[in-house]
């Protein structure tokens, strides 16, 4: 099978991957992991792939609309949600404490390029929506086109600050800082999954979109910190219930960046992210 998948699900479905094969071994998937503003062009192009799952909403209903996906539900084939977070290099050498900060003179920002990558555009609406876009713009000092670009550019501290998902952060516990947005500029994005209407396998392709949905599924997702459950959010994706549905992952992030530097490999507070926690750690003592 054919997987096209936004380049930010790659840890969650990488090991969804393992049980499914482990379950149906006569089944191969294979991704193709991009941004996922690159997908509508190929998919319309190639005709080809079984599943798709974006890293937007945006980008499926640009299937739907194309007669690519056609049994979509909005309400049963979301996986998860990615979940906005303020990043800075380890230490946070320009003092970053909120949203505003990255308007300030001389702080680099990193942004997304929107027509490649969906943390693009919510760089837009979040900077728009706290008034500060135009300033932060002048502060940008890249254009990514694709997510991993970056959660690397912080890592090597070529940039100040930058909006990843939770998600993505979570990959860098040990070289950078995770500042929680408030929760008025918070963004829950809906990870829908669909299958194609021209997969060369639909019956296997339902049963992994079935595990991807599923509690078990779920419970990957969660572990790579993404949220799941019903995230209650406005017409522009922000939370609307004050954080509540999203304040305890902020809180794992927080506490599991804190755990991996100081090397407490049993943390509490970190929550279903331990064993990232672990992994880095042992990466951190290793030096590698």
């Amino acid at each position: 099978m054919l997987f096209h998948a936004g380049v930010g699900q790659r840890s969650s479905l990488n090991e969804i991957k393992v049980i499914f094969e482990e379950r149906h071994p006569e089944v191969k998937v294979n991704f193709s992991y991009k941004g996922s503003g690159y997908f509508i062009a190929d998919i319309s192009r190639s005709k080809e792939g079984d599943l798709y799952l974006p890293g937007e909403e945006f980008y499926l209903l640009q299937a739907v609309e194309r007669g690519f996906i056609t049994d979509y539900d909005p309400q049963r084939d979301i996986a998860a949600y990615f979940v906005t977070v303020l990043v800075t290099p380890k230490g946070n050498p320009k003092n970053i404490r909120t949203l505003a900060d990255c308007a300030k003179p001389g702080v680099k920002i990193g942004l997304g390029n929107p027509r490649a990558c969906a943390i693009g555009i919510w760089h837009e609406k979040t900077f728009q929506k706290a008034g500060i876009w135009e300033a932060v713009r002048e502060n940008a000092s890249m254009s990514a086109k694709c997510i991993p670009e970056l959660g690397n550019a912080v890592q090597h501290k070529l940039i100040d600050a930058t909006i990843l998902w939770s998600s993505t952060a979570v990959l860098y516990l040990r070289d950078v800082e995770i500042i929680p947005l408030k929760a008025a500029y918070r963004g829950a994005v809906r990870l829908p999954v669909g299958v194609l209407e021209f997969s060369r396998f639909p019956q296997e392709a339902q049963l992994l979109k079935d595990l991807i949905l599923s509690a078990a599924g779920k419970e990957i997702f969660e572990s790579h910190a993404y949220a799941i459950g019903d995230i209650p959010t406005d017409e522009q994706g922000f939370v609307t219930d004050g954080g509540a549905s999203t304040d305890a992952l902020m809180e794992w992030l927080v506490h599991a960046a804190r755990a991996v530097k100081e090397g407490d490999l049993d943390a509490e507070g970190v929550g279903p992210l331990l064993k990232e926690v672990v992994r880095q750690g042992k990466t951190r003592r290793s030096g590698t």
